[in-house]
């Protein structure tokens, strides 16, 4: 049973062991690569400002004029002669780098150049985060200094070209022990992710950690939030603290959660926030003496609960997250990113349709939406619960909605790809999940309003395709957009009342 509630975050532990200590064997994707190639002109891609902030405002097409006006970052024409104005008379302890998550990237390759010598001094495969602590002791941080990273599959065959050039001293200074003071907080719902490096001196012995959570980027705070982070080094655990803040009063402050992590990058809260109000979250890293490394800059996120027209009930493929490292923390594999309409996540990874319907009176009608997409069923099939009681389950979840004044909307459940669940996550799955599958979808198919999301991931096998997907369970990129914009289409084509109000 613990398997299937918390399976996603067992598998993404498991998988990263797998890749960091063995060489994986499994078929070749040579169109995954393709795929990103051949689609990258259609993506709207993240561009950094001279602060280290996203715009998301402007086309790629404007990509190189845009990046040529930015203070950090080199245009391509000219990185043989580029120079930078280094920050003199400072011994530097680390650099903490953080990256836009690139698409189907598995893992990144890091790279190091000297500016005056284009010599490259550092390179570091590897990294499953969208950030790394580069270290004096990796290479000497008072140099004249550049960074790039590429993305790579789970076999390290690149997915993407190397990212514009950054200029590695641009960035924020820290010269004495990072102190949470508690006073970031700039009257906004949510805190934003920034992308600006932390420099740190030789003589700072708490470093600030850095935030790669994108809730700023999200209509609604998921119900239940995935906290990510750059990795420290040395870190043996990280500490997440959870405050709400009561009417805004922040002289009462109240700690409302606690949890410790073992080493890694994300933590999955299972606690469901349906309060209405501001909330702000912390982490620190300890050493294995309880030793603090590093601490967050308070991080600020806003449950809403008035008029929500759309919500979104499932598992991890409703939670989000792809490419076996990448958590639902970020945008880039949550398929209500790509549905053009506003859609609160009420996905919870490794749910079955059991776990979902005992979820529904706390977190659905916390909210009360106008409309419930209803994702699940493959976490089902995959351990052997039969098709009867799934449609048993959905079947209580439409009675609940209809009970409500809620109008419910059915997904088909999305296949799977078992050759790939097997080499890359290592597992199984039960006989006879695709027949249960069909009658799932069969029920599903019958209903007043559903959308078939899973056709259209399939390859000629019936299986989930290996272009849209990693791990052979989780769509990634490309089958999350297939998702969102086939949903989105659907409710704005059979209830603009509702979604275009």
């Amino acid at each position: 049973m613990k398997l299937k509630k918390f399976f996603i975050r067992t598998v993404l532990a498991v998988s990263i062991l797998n890749f960091m200590n063995v060489n994986l064997t499994f078929a070749q994707v040579p169109s995954k690569q393709a795929l990103v190639q051949t689609k990258e002109a259609k993506i709207k891609t993240d561009k950094m400002d001279n602060t280290g902030n996203i715009d998301k405002n402007t086309d790629k097409k404007e990509k190189t004029t845009i990046l040529a006006k930015e203070e950090n970052i080199i245009p391509s024409k000219t990185l043989d002669n580029a120079t930078e104005n280094k920050v003199e008379n400072v011994e530097f302890k680390s650099a903490i780098l953080n990256w836009p998550e690139i698409p189907n990237a598995v893992m990144y390759e890091l790279i190091v150049k000297n500016i005056d010598t284009q010599e490259v001094l550092f390179t570091k495969y590897n990294i499953y985060a969208s950030g790394y602590q580069l270290d004096n002791s990796e290479v000497n941080l008072s140099q004249n200094l550049k960074w790039q990273v590429r993305g790579l599959d789970e076999n390290k065959v690149p997915v993407s070209d190397y990212t514009k050039p950054r200029l590695l001293h641009k960035g924020e200074m820290y010269k004495l022990n990072w102190q949470n003071k508690g006073d970031e907080y700039k009257l906004e719902d949510f805190t934003r992710r920034e992308y600006a490096t932390y420099l740190v001196a030789k003589d700072v012995e708490i470093s600030p950690l850095k935030i790669t959570t994108h809730f700023d980027k999200m209509d609604y705070m998921p119900v239940y939030p995935v906290y990510s982070w750059v990795p420290v080094k040395n870190a043996d655990h990280y500490k997440i603290d959870v405050f709400y803040v009561p009417k805004y009063d922040f002289n009462n402050i109240e700690k409302i959660a606690s949890y410790t992590c073992p080493q890694g990058m994300d933590y999955y809260d299972n606690k469901a926030y349906t309060k209405k109000g501001l909330y702000f979250f912390n982490v620190q890293a300890y050493d294995k003496n309880n030793h603090k490394l590093a601490e967050a800059k308070n991080s600020y996120f806003t449950v809403k609960q008035d008029n929500v027209k759309v919500a979104a009930l499932g598992d991890s493929i409703t939670h989000g997250g792809g490419a076996v490292s990448t958590p639902p923390s970020a945008t880039l594999y949550n398929w209500e990113t790509y549905a053009n309409l506003p859609v609160l996540n009420i996905g919870f990874s490794g749910n079955l349709t059991s776990n979902m319907l005992n979820r529904f009176d706390n977190d659905v009608l916390s909210f009360n939406p106008k409309i419930l997409v209803v994702m699940g069923g493959v976490n089902d099939i995959r351990t052997g619960v039969k098709a009867e009681t799934v449609i048993n389950n959905l079947t209580s979840i439409k009675q609940k909605c209809q009970q409500h004044n809620i109008i419910p909307v059915f997904l088909t459940v999305t296949s799977v790809n078992p050759p790939r669940m097997k080499s890359v996550i290592n597992l199984d799955i039960s006989e006879g999940w695709d027949k249960e599958r069909l009658k799932i979808n069969e029920w599903i198919e019958k209903q007043p309003y559903h959308v078939d999301v899973a056709s259209g991931l399939m390859d000629e096998q019936g299986y989930l395709a290996d272009n849209m997907t990693t791990d052979g369970l989780h769509p990634d990129f490309e089958g999350k957009k297939h998702i969102g914009e086939l949903v989105g289409d659907y409710l704005r084509a059979n209830f603009p009342d509702i979604v275009n109000n």
